[in-house]
């Protein structure tokens, strides 16, 4: 799930990624992952650099990890461990029995957005939709085994 963000603060900006990305509202108890989330947040920025942040939050009772992408073009003030405004934030729900799925797309986002190219193609399909854009994102997303946000996406 992709939305694009209107929030000019990291905390709101998180919020509004859980509320408007429908990939959470089947979450178990969602205002105690909200609260997992920023009380994460809290204690170390997830902003991990070249303007991106991986908010993430454990929840029992979940079977599968679930991923949204908000970005901003504008960026947002995240306290990001180089200084950079961040534009896009991923928010990761998973549950402590399903760590190594948890890991396996962790390790998807990391891999991915590592290039200029990849963060560049993140901020460009929200905006274009056309269909070159699409498609030249789910090859890349192929190429580097992100099935799980393509499945999303499609």
């Amino acid at each position: 799930m992709i939305c694009q963000l209107q929030s000019k603060e990291k905390t709101q900006a998180i919020l509004e990624v859980i509320d408007s990305c429908s990939v959470f509202s089947s979450l178990p108890d969602l205002e105690r992952f909200k609260r997992g989330v920023l009380r994460r947040e809290r204690l170390q920025s997830t902003g991990i650099g070249h303007g991106v942040a991986i908010a993430h939050g454990k929840i029992l009772g979940l079977n599968e990890v679930h991923i949204a992408l908000g970005i901003s073009r504008e960026g947002l003030e995240y306290g990001s461990s180089d200084g950079m405004p961040v534009h896009l934030l991923f928010v990761i729900a998973s549950s402590p029995s399903i760590q190594m799925e948890y890991l396996g797309a962790l390790s998807s986002i990391l891999r991915s957005v590592r290039t200029e190219e990849m963060r560049t193609h993140l901020l460009d399909i929200h905006q274009s939709k056309s269909d070159e854009a699409c498609r030249r994102f789910f090859a890349m997303m192929a190429e580097q085994r992100f099935v799980w946000f393509c499945k999303d996406l499609q």
